[in-house]
């Protein structure tokens, strides 16, 4: 794996070097061989041209070489019963009515949008390489940053929606996600309803534990069994964490006025943040970081509905339940999520 990642990394490095014309030259004389490749060797070639056109497709590049060939998805949206009310969701496919494999995607807690460039464009490159692509949109998540254990009960009713379309072959369709996305996949794929419906489940930088990764998130530090890294942790993670830890207060005045703390509505100079009860002490000494001990100790005293929260959307509880294929990707130098998460998931497999 890590010989991968330095090959890839000496790669692009050297493409970033080459300039405007050279690249897409390069580029053009790549994408031709890839497709001599593909029309001598198949399918392994056929695999190759889908990969390399769905790469240059979704990467910032000059080019976008699937757009010569395969015309503009359809983008539908489209509602559907859900266990408490409707669910939305964007379906992305190609007008011919030829059944493909599916894919259901979640975002997690991430604002990203329906609109937003990058996934309306990740949606097109995977329909273009024969998917058909169903994105499902969590108000409580991705507008509003905060982890909602009922949006796994809903990915398994968006699954069922995906795999009931006439324009599915529902035994070549799976699910995925990315950050805190891929974890509820990976937890949702192992529902006794659909996951011997599943072909395959990917997570992209999902974690493993959410109670060892609140951990790492109040300490700021990786923690690999009994050593500690230190860890930049992103301003979104932060965002999400401490909507969860400041759910857990029961005095609603507290909730609002650490709330309008770490949103930049109210000031460290405050008056009432002197007032604060013991408990909403903590649970800002969390968010603030601290010790490892000291967070162990805060985690423990946190309410009861809070834990059996972190327990339901922990995928460590459930790794058993998955009968799929499963890919894992992970940035090593990810800010969002560490890249011990995915490993610890990776030894059970």
């Amino acid at each position: 794996m890590s010989l991968f990642f330095n090959i890839f990394k000496g790669f692009t490095s050297w493409i970033e070097r080459l300039s405007m014309t050279a690249t897409v030259t390069f580029i053009l004389v790549f994408i031709i061989l890839i497709i001599v490749l593909g029309v001598v060797v198949s399918p392994v070639g056929r695999t190759a041209i889908h990969t390399s056109l769905f790469v240059a497709q979704i990467l910032d590049l000059p080019i976008k070489p699937q757009t010569w060939f395969i015309d503009t998805p359809i983008r539908e949206r489209v509602v559907y019963p859900g266990p408490n009310g409707e669910l939305v969701s964007d379906v992305y496919f190609l007008s011919s009515s030829e059944p493909r494999p599916g894919i259901l995607l979640f975002l997690g807690a991430n604002a990203a949008g329906r609109d937003d460039p990058d996934v309306i464009r990740l949606g097109q490159a995977l329909a273009r390489s024969g998917f058909v692509v169903m994105f499902h949109w969590s108000q409580s998540m991705g507008e509003q940053n905060e982890l909602d254990p009922s949006e796994i009960e809903n990915l398994v009713w968006a699954f069922q929606h995906l795999i009931a379309k006439p324009n599915v072959v529902a035994s070549k369709t799976g699910i995925g996600g990315f950050s805190v996305g891929g974890s509820f996949a990976l937890i949702a794929s192992g529902d006794s309803r659909i996951r011997d419906d599943i072909a395959f489940v990917n997570s992209f930088g999902g974690y493993f534990n959410a109670h060892e990764l609140f951990l790492q998130i109040a300490t700021r530090s990786i923690i690999d069994g009994n050593t500690q890294t230190e860890w930049a942790v992103d301003t979104l993670t932060l965002r999400v964490f401490s909507n969860e830890i400041i759910g857990s207060l029961t005095d609603d005045s507290e909730k609002e006025l650490l709330r309008g703390l770490y949103e930049g509505r109210i000031t460290t100079e405050s008056s009432a943040l002197p007032k604060l009860s013991p408990q909403a002490i903590k649970v800002k000494e969390l968010i603030d970081g601290t010790s490892l001990e000291s967070a162990r100790q805060i985690m423990a005293e946190l309410s009861g509905e809070v834990l059996i929260d972190l327990d339901q959307i922990s995928p460590s509880n459930y790794v058993h339940n998955i009968k799929s294929e499963v890919l894992v990707i992970h940035d090593v130098a990810d800010l969002l999520i560490p890249v011990n998460e995915s490993r610890k998931f990776l030894l059970l497999l």
